[in-house]
């Protein structure tokens, strides 16, 4: 069940029960009660507070009183607000964790069902591979974005502070229980973080597709994601309200989340070291890919074939041309340059790409001088091609 290169060690599948239906919300409570939660905690941010979608929540569920609301994630989410959030689980008796927001949330949300029913603070976990550790509060999960996958995911990232790199935690504790996949949650998403969030998604299903580690039917989950991001992410950009588009983008998000426990790569490398800066990780993460891709293609042409033709592509084009002229068509920058990221220094920016824990499983591992070459062209700044004009001058 591993491809060549692999570790060689059990590859696994490990995915939440999940609902996927436009209301599946309409479902919380019963779900809570099977799980044996009386009195949740739910975690979310401010913005998603103030689009209705906590009160449509409270609605879908029937008994506001029992629901203890936590909306003090921020967009960057850090260690502050996890600890928050847990001292909040604590004083109010809570039972169990709701998060509905973004990736964001739901990393957050992570961290804090764990650290609810474990030792410590969110600082002895993060960052800290193999720390001893037991099974999270239940915890429900409900996307209000596309992309991020961390719904299906064993894995959350964290910022220590607000000026500091994001790191993260892998772990079978942190797969939620459950998760509604509604796609009326996502209705109101601003088109940019519509845009921002799906090229996330389709980073984590290419990156996990091109992995030298597999797991069950992980690989097809992957290309299937692809297939849904191109199918989807457009329509979803330019009309809102199209409710089998924002499926299309939710199962391709949840696709990508199982794709990131086969490895992500180069393009992840990427967008973690440019982290430091307070721009969305879905940007981050297609600059990366348009960054690394065409590298990494070199060694694994005949995953890059398949991946074309999920996305739609003749088997000879350029996928990281296609990507960056979508990313350019949805109003994102595909690179650094375009993004206005200040690298203050390349070197230490490679080096700290090169030692990533995404290379682990990548089929190409740039080395530092490779990495430097792929930061430097993104930083450069476009090439204006001056205009010539027509001689207007008689002939004599």
């Amino acid at each position: 069940m591993t491809r060549p290169g692999s570790s060689g060690t059990w590859p696994v599948l490990s995915v939440p029960r999940t609902l996927c239906a436009a209301g599946a919300i309409a479902a919380l409570a019963g779900e809570l009660a099977a799980l044996g939660v009386q009195r949740p905690l739910l975690v979310t941010d401010k913005g998603v507070l103030a689009a209705g979608l906590v009160a449509q929540l409270i609605a879908a569920h029937g008994d506001p009183a029992a629901i203890v609301i936590f909306d003090g994630v921020t967009e960057n989410p850090l260690f502050s607000d996890v600890d928050n959030g847990v001292a909040l689980y604590i004083r109010q008796a809570c039972d169990g964790v709701i998060a509905l927001g973004g990736g964001s949330v739901i990393d957050t949300a992570k961290f804090i069902a764990l650290l609810a029913t474990n030792s410590g603070s969110v600082a002895d976990y993060a960052g800290k591979p193999n720390v001893p550790h037991g099974a999270s509060a239940a915890l429900i999960v409900i996307p209000t974005t596309a992309g991020t996958g961390s719904e299906a995911s064993h894995s959350s990232g964290i910022h220590p502070d607000a000026k500091t790199a994001s790191v993260g935690m892998s772990s079978r504790h942190l797969i939620p229980a459950l998760a509604i996949l509604d796609p009326v949650m996502t209705v109101g998403l601003p088109a940019r973080l519509t845009a921002a969030t799906g090229i996330d998604a389709l980073s984590h299903c290419i990156e996990g597709y091109l992995s030298n580690k597999d797991q069950p039917l992980g690989a097809a989950i992957a290309l299937d994601g692809i297939a849904r991001v191109s199918a989807g992410l457009r329509r979803a950009f330019a009309n809102p309200q199209d409710l089998d588009a924002r499926t299309e983008m939710m199962l391709a998000a949840f696709a990508g989340g199982v794709s990131i426990g086969m490895g992500l790569g180069p393009a992840h490398a990427i967008a973690l070291a440019c982290s430091d800066q307070g721009f969305h990780h879905g940007v981050l993460s297609g600059i990366g890919l348009v960054a690394s891709l065409d590298a990494t293609a070199l060694h694994a042409p005949q995953r890059m074939v398949a991946i074309n033709q999920a996305f739609g592509l003749p088997a000879s084009a350029s996928l990281t041309s296609a990507i960056a002229a979508l990313m350019r068509e949805l109003g994102l920058p595909a690179t650094l340059a375009e993004l206005g990221y200040a690298a203050a220094d390349v070197p230490k920016l490679a080096d700290f790409a090169q030692r990533s824990h995404f290379n682990l499983f990548a089929p190409f591992h740039p080395d530092a001088d490779q990495y430097a070459a792929m930061f430097q062209k993104s930083l450069a700044p476009p090439v204006l091609h001056a205009t010539i004009q027509p001689d207007t001058k008689e002939s004599t």
